[in-house]
């Protein structure tokens, strides 16, 4: 599986070139670049054969099988898409898709590149979510259980929570028939529904002991993290736009990771812990949820004791793109995001000592969430 990876991941990157030449007013064309999109997805779909005779033999094939179905219907998606089925599109395409691919003009080069970046987002996700697969594949919530002797409560809550989201992350992936369905959004919908997901796994797979992973796997994951670092640079800056005062105690919580506190651990947790309560209060507040409740067609699950839930505070946020999928998908990876916080709270609490890895894979989940859904909010996602 690692040299397939390596080997897509190379011609991946090859192809984001040629983009970035195209882009530049160079060759190669955007057909060639789709040639070569073609057979680039080759050893994506060989690592995903392989994985998944891995999920069948180790019995995890039904915990994840959204994932698997996920990742399946992207390739079909990508042979499907046709230059001619992109005319209507184009009109209908995010501005953040045109700023992709710069075009010149309304010509069938144009129409070429659209389908050629939509393609490549389409192979980026579907090597990331090969990761998770793999990742997925080798999480025991029983062994973590026993092995840093948790609740069953806390452990329940977080694999329901895990379930949940990956259903609802197939469900966003079912809604995509076709490559229009991903242009009408903004660009970073899909990237960051999936490195989302990605995120939440790498997390799991730091509570497993070092001796029990691969050696070259653990190298394929140090690539991809430091991919996502590289995406989420930004969750910082746009955090300082929507409230300072939850900035800098933020700061400070991913500043303590590389200080000699000893008290690092409970610092980065309860700063955690706190933020995505105070963030989607700042984003969402409740009087003007409660206000806007009455509006909504179904509101099942909106109210609780005459207050917003979670779930109508995501909504709300979601609001202006609205979307279904992809806010029951928020939804509940807000949950997860939550539940491994628990998690790693209790371990913490057990007086058993964090590792820099584990904390920097649950900070690294909350970079990711705070960067996704701070470009949900409506405040920035026409940008």
């Amino acid at each position: 599986m690692p040299d397939d990876f390596k080997t897509a991941k190379t011609a991946l990157a090859k192809l984001h070139q040629d983009m970035e030449a195209i882009n530049m007013l160079a060759r190669p064309s955007y057909l060639s670049v789709i040639e070569q999109m073609e057979r680039t997805l080759e050893p994506i779909r060989r690592q995903q054969l392989k994985i998944g005779r891995a999920l069948e033999m180790s019995g995890a094939a039904a915990r994840i099988k959204e994932i698997v179905s996920a990742n399946q219907h992207w390739h079909e998606v990508i042979k499907q898409a046709t230059v001619t089925s992109l005319a209507e599109s184009l009109a209908a395409a995010h501005q953040s898709w045109l700023e992709h691919i710069k075009p010149v003009q309304y010509d069938f080069s144009e129409l070429s590149g659209l389908q050629a970046s939509a393609k490549l987002v389409l192979c980026d996700a579907s090597l990331r979510l090969s990761a998770t697969e793999r990742l997925m594949a080798g999480i025991d919530f029983e062994a973590i259980r026993s092995r840093f002797k948790i609740e069953m409560p806390v452990i329940s809550g977080l694999e329901s929570s895990i379930a949940h989201v990956t259903a609802s992350y197939g469900s966003l992936a079912e809604s995509i028939r076709e490559i229009s369905d991903i242009t009408r959004l903004p660009a970073f919908v899909l990237p960051g529904a999936t490195r989302e997901i990605y995120t939440t796994s790498f997390a799991l797979e730091t509570l497993r002991p070092e001796d029990e992973r691969d050696e070259e796997e653990t190298e394929t994951e140090i690539q991809l993290v430091a991919e996502a670092e590289l995406e989420t640079l930004g969750c910082i800056a746009l955090l300082q736009q929507v409230d300072p005062g939850l900035a800098r105690p933020y700061i400070g919580a991913r500043d303590a990771l590389h200080g000699n506190n000893a008290d690092r651990s409970r610092h980065i947790l309860s700063s955690l812990r706190e933020l995505w309560n105070h963030l989607l209060r700042r984003l969402a507040p409740e009087d003007l949820v409660a206000a806007w409740i009455p509006g909504i067609a179904n509101q099942k699950d909106l109210l609780h004791e005459g207050k917003p839930t979670r779930r109508a505070k995501v909504l709300y946020v979601c609001r202006e793109l609205n979307n279904d999928p992809l806010t029951e998908f928020l939804t509940h990876d807000t949950r997860a995001l939550v539940k491994l916080i628990e998690l790693f709270n209790r371990v913490h609490e057990l007086e058993i000592e964090l590792t820099d890895e584990q904390l920097r894979a649950i900070l690294l989940k909350t970079d990711s969430w705070l960067m996704y859904i701070l470009q949900i909010s409506p405040s920035n996602f026409h940008k």
